[in-house]
Formats: C-alpha cells, structure tokens, sequence
C-alpha cells in the first residue's frame, strides 16, 4: 500500500476527477477547461504595420489612446536592418562576444518566478555552452558590446521617449519557454532577433477584477501578491495559481469571460506593449533570441525636439542602446517628468553631415 502521507494527495485528485465527470455529465464543463492559456475563446489579432509612425502619431494614436491606456502594435521588419540579425547563430555570438558579461540567467523555461538564479553564469560563453541541454534560459541587460548591434526604432528620435529610459534587456533560449501572466509597470518595445514568439494581451481594464482578493480562494483568477504575503513563492504580483498549459477554468471561473488579443513575432518584428497591459509570452521550439526595453512613456509630448531633429537634417543613423544613458526611475506613476528628482536620460546623436554632435538633453 502507498505511504499514509500520499492518501491526502491522492484523495484531492479522485475529487478533482469525480467533479469533473459530475461537471461533463451535467454539461457544465467550459469551453476552454484544461486546455492551454486563451482556449476559453477566440482571440483578436493585434493591429500590425509595416512602416513607422511619425513619432507625435506613436504617441497619440498608440500610447495615449483610449484615455491613456494605449494598445498594442506590432511593426513587422522593423529590426530586419539591424546589425544584431547577424546574432542568428551560436558560432557567430560565440566568434564576437565570447567574453561579454551578463547579469542574469534563470532556471525554468516554464517561469515560476521561484526557480532562482544559476550560479557559475557569467560570460555570454557560459550561457551558451549550457543552454541547450539545461532548463534555463537568459535575461540579462543586452551585454554592452552587444549594445551598438541594436537601435532605437524612428519614432523615439524625438518626443521626449529617450528621456526616460529604464532597463534594456536580452532573453535568450532553446524555445519552448513560457511565462507567467504579468504586466508591467513601464512602456515596452520587444523585438523578436531569432526564433518565434507569441504574445496574448488583455485589457487594463480587468484590473479590478483581475486583483480582487489576492491570494486567497475570493479570487477568481489565481492572482498573488508576494509583497502581501511572503510565503507565496516567486516575486512581485502576477497570476501564480494558474497553470497556462492547463487552464482550470471550474478552479478560476473569472477567466472565461475575459476577452484577448494576440501577436505572432518573428525574425525582425517589434512590438509595443503599453504600461499595464497583461500579456502572457509564449516561445516556439527553437533558438530564440528577443531584445528589449522598459522606458517610462513621457508625460508630455516634446515637439520641440522633433522640430530641433527635423531642421538639424534628422539623425545620420538609428541611436542605439550603446549611445544612450539607462536608468531612469519616476517619482511616481508610469510617466516620465522632466522637473522629477530623478534626471533625464540622454543619448548621443550621430548628427548629419555639418550638424554639431553631442549630448542631447531634450531627447
């Protein structure tokens, strides 16, 4: 007979299955239930485009619509010319940046926030000689001389967005990778360098009912707060109860009436995410490499620097994340203030022929 501790758990698990049965029998399973995150019912695509906004357009058309909520878009090939598209081999990484350092690779392709650090990971050597036969995978501030591969996209060349820049980050992995459903507190562009992913969004505003009651059985949505409550394992707030392979949805009801959109990424293709959306990311089998950056969307537009940029001739080329100053935290909320206590953020402008190049604080 199996040990008298094993009893409970396998009680809890003849319950689960005969309330199921009980549940199918009577019809009431839902659409969706113990099937992959999203199934409960059909998503909408994400609006995508294949040229750039000009950037007063981005910030009214995409970040402040719909009272300051903003949507997401996708813009297919924005990063086909960047010189960081070369990074789709191992050999090639291995050839250039053997010896850059990384801040951070994490146990558990399937995030649960409480997988932890590996130790012994310090070069970008030491990751890539490791990933592919372990469950781990990197995120790490793109290594800094790796920074110049990657730009900006044309729309935060003026307007006050390269004020407020946050953290830039590189994630890299065999596929397959899963996260946790989050949002974040800051405006993202994410741009896909190798391999496939999928992002699902939902609206800001199921926050209400999204966070209602957190960690305890009142929620409807298997939300947790870690600052609440230490015992939980992981960090931050996010939907910790939810299993996103296998979605219970007689467990947490709440979901299948939330409505979802989502994007498809591939080699070259950027999206924004605004502040606040939640999304949940998911990564084909494969190689995947993808870059980003948090930044704190400015509080007011600077047509300034966009009328200064346009009589200067415009920038010679893209600014890249090596050419720019991180770090940016606001006094309070999601937006950037010039007159904080924190000091803008800068970048280095490669000028046009005859243009004086140098630091520009109205960026």
């Amino acid at each position: 007979p199996p040990p008298p501790l094993m009893f409970p758990a396998m009680a809890a698990v003849f319950v689960a299955c005969f309330l199921l049965e009980l549940a199918s029998a009577a019809g009431d399973v839902p659409r969706g239930h113990l099937e992959p995150f999203g199934a409960w019912m059909d998503g909408e695509p994400v609006e995508e485009r294949s040229d750039f906004p000009e950037s007063l357009e981005f910030y009214e058309k995409y970040c402040e619509t719909d009272k300051g909520s903003g949507k997401p878009v996708i813009f297919r090939g924005a990063a086909l010319d960047w010189p960081a598209m070369e990074w789709k081999s191992d050999d090639y990484l291995l050839e250039k940046y053997s010896s850059a350092e990384i801040t951070g690779v994490e146990h558990n392709l399937k995030e649960t926030r409480s997988g932890g650090h590996v130790p012994g990971m310090h070069t970008l050597r030491d990751f890539v000689g490791a990933y592919n036969t372990s469950d781990i995978y990197m995120v790490s501030n793109v290594p800094k001389p790796m920074q110049q591969d990657v730009k900006f996209l044309p729309m935060f060349e003026c307007g006050g967005y390269l004020r407020f820049l946050d953290v830039n980050n590189m994630w890299m992995g065999k596929g397959g990778s899963k996260s946790v459903v989050h949002y974040d507190e800051q405006d993202n562009i994410n741009c896909m360098i190798a391999g496939e992913k999928r992002f699902v969004f939902m609206h800001p505003s199921y926050k209400a009912a999204f966070e209602a009651h957190p960690n305890s059985k009142k929620n409807r949505f298997g939300w947790v707060d870690t600052d609440l409550d230490d015992s939980i394992p992981g960090y931050g707030a996010f939907f910790g109860k939810i299993d996103v392979d296998r979605m219970d949805l007689i467990k947490y009801p709440g979901w299948r009436d939330v409505k979802w959109s989502y994007a498809d990424l591939k080699p070259g293709d950027c999206i924004y995410i605004p502040h606040q959306w939640y999304h949940q990311v998911t990564a084909k089998p494969g190689r995947s490499i993808n870059v980003h950056i948090w930044y704190w969307r400015p509080r007011k537009f600077d047509s300034t620097s966009c009328q200064k940029l346009k009589e200067q001739g415009g920038p010679l080329e893209p600014t890249s994340f090596a050419d720019c100053e991180w770090g940016y935290e606001p006094d309070r909320g999601h937006y950037g203030h010039v007159k904080g206590q924190k000091k803008p953020t800068r970048c280095r402008q490669k000028k046009a022929p005859g243009a004086k190049q140098q630091k520009q604080t109205e960026l």
